[in-house]
């Protein structure tokens, strides 16, 4: 390719000068002195190979004449006389040759480095490839500066070419490795997030204050970071590349932490499982209690019923019984210091609130019934001793009823034997007035006890009662 910046330069003074404006004596004036910088065209040429800077400096010098040259007659750029078109095509050549000859050792030298990308390459190491072409890109790109005609040589031209397939097997390559790195990258990080995790769950249950209300906590926290370590174990070429290749960085880092996730996850799991035993073992402890609670309060729901059906003495008794069980068996649970503790501790367990709000359960029936069973006994009690008075007043009634017909009956007897005693004194007296019915009646006698003895005759007649009268 001819040099950029010579052709710049005629195109520049060739537009800025017009044609026709030139004299025949400053054409020649203008050849004159080109010739004088074609001399310089021609030894840079002999010295290019073995003296480039010479050479550089020789070709400079023509420049400037030309320049100088064009500036008194711009036509020269552009005619056949004299020889012009033939001088200024071979002085470009001499400048592509020039730069040719400066990029050349420069492409070369990037070439080495091609090589060297192309034998890591082959060894699969990316890295080192990447480094090499790097180097070689860099001297490429400085080659191509100088000139880019360097590839009109066939060999430079090839060994671009096959330079530039190395690098389209290492831009492949470098993606494979780009996503293996990025995999394993991904991996390391999620295998860190673990650790991070499992060494919170560490610190909290082997801290002295660790409590098994927290159990369920740090194996949630282990569980939270076991999705980390199922979230790396998903990067599979990162794992099968630490597998294949275990001198990488990358690969013994990611050992490391598969190591050290490994040996916290081991000594986390071990120290749940021993918590979880024994928090089992307590929420055992707190379910049987539960259960007689439970037992408890079904004793006392009965001793309630029976309370509110309480028609006497038996009843009364069975509904203590009822009561007096339940009572013993909650007073065996609450006697358990060991178990109300323990729930008290960790009310937060379900096992505990059932626990406690079957205990308030119970003790509220338990205070129901005991009222219950206190208010129907002293309803039963008033009802027996009512029954009671009511039947000591009945018995006073039929004593003071029996003491009255004894006493009605003494008077009725009195006053029978009175009557008796007055017949049997008047059946005396008849039997006298018997005898004495040939005595003679002295009408001026007067009994004191019976008065004018008259007939009964007379009696009638004077309208009063004969003495029989008063005895019969």
């Amino acid at each position: 390719m001819l040099n950029h910046t010579l052709t710049r330069r005629l195109l520049l003074l060739s537009t800025l000068l017009l044609p026709g404006m030139a004299t025949a004596d400053s054409f020649e004036d203008a050849v004159t002195e080109y010739l004088k910088g074609f001399k310089e065209c021609t030894e840079a040429n002999t010295l290019r190979s073995k003296d480039l800077i010479g050479a550089k400096k020789k070709f400079d010098t023509y420049l400037k004449t030309l320049d100088r040259a064009s500036a008194i007659d711009s036509s020269i750029l552009n005619t056949t006389q004299r020889d012009m078109d033939k001088n200024l095509r071979y002085c470009e050549r001499v400048e592509v040759d020039i730069k040719r000859a400066e990029a050349t050792p420069i492409l070369e030298k990037g070439f080495t480095y091609c090589d060297n990308a192309k034998t890591a390459l082959d060894a699969g190491d990316v890295a080192t490839a990447q480094t090499n072409l790097d180097e070689y890109k860099r001297y490429r790109d400085d080659a191509f500066i100088i000139t880019e005609t360097i590839m009109e040589v066939f060999a430079m031209a090839s060994k671009v070419r096959a330079c530039s397939r190395v690098e389209e097997k290492l831009a492949e390559a470098s993606r494979k490795e780009s996503a293996v790195a990025a995999a394993m990258a991904r991996a390391s990080a999620d295998y860190q997030k673990f650790l991070t995790e499992c060494n919170g769950a560490k610190t909290a249950i082997t801290s002295p204050k660790f409590s098994l209300n927290n159990v369920d906590d740090v194996n949630q926290q282990l569980n939270n970071a076991l999705k980390f370590k199922k979230s790396a174990r998903e990067n599979g070429d990162a794992f099968a590349t630490m597998t294949a290749q275990p001198e990488r960085d990358d690969s013994k880092q990611l050992k490391t932490l598969v190591d050290s996730a490994a040996a916290c996850e081991g000594e986390v799991s071990g120290h749940i499982r021993t918590a979880t035993k024994n928090k089992r073992a307590l929420e055992k402890d707190i379910t049987d209690g539960t259960a007689q609670l439970q037992r408890s309060l079904a004793a006392c729901e009965s001793a309630q019923k029976l309370s509110a059906n309480m028609n006497d003495e038996a009843d009364a008794a069975k509904a203590e019984a009822e009561y007096n069980n339940s009572a013993t068996l909650k007073r065996n649970v609450t006697s358990n210091g060991q178990l109300i503790n323990n729930v008290k501790t960790y009310n937060a367990w379900k096992a505990s609130q059932d626990f406690s709000q079957l205990m308030n359960a119970t003790e509220s029936c338990q205070t129901r019934t005991a009222a219950s069973i206190k208010n129907q006994k002293a309803a039963l009690a008033a009802k027996t001793q009512k029954a009671k008075d009511d039947a000591a007043r009945q018995a006073k009634l039929e004593e003071e009823r029996k003491r009255l017909a004894e006493e009605q009956a003494r008077k009725d007897a009195e006053l029978k034997a009175q009557q008796e005693k007055a017949r049997q004194q008047a059946q005396k007296e008849t039997a006298k007035a018997a005898k004495l019915d040939d005595v003679k009646v002295d009408e001026e006698f007067v009994d004191e006890e019976l008065g004018t003895l008259k007939s009964d005759d007379d009696a009638n007649k004077s309208g009063k009662k004969s003495w029989t009268d008063l005895v019969r």
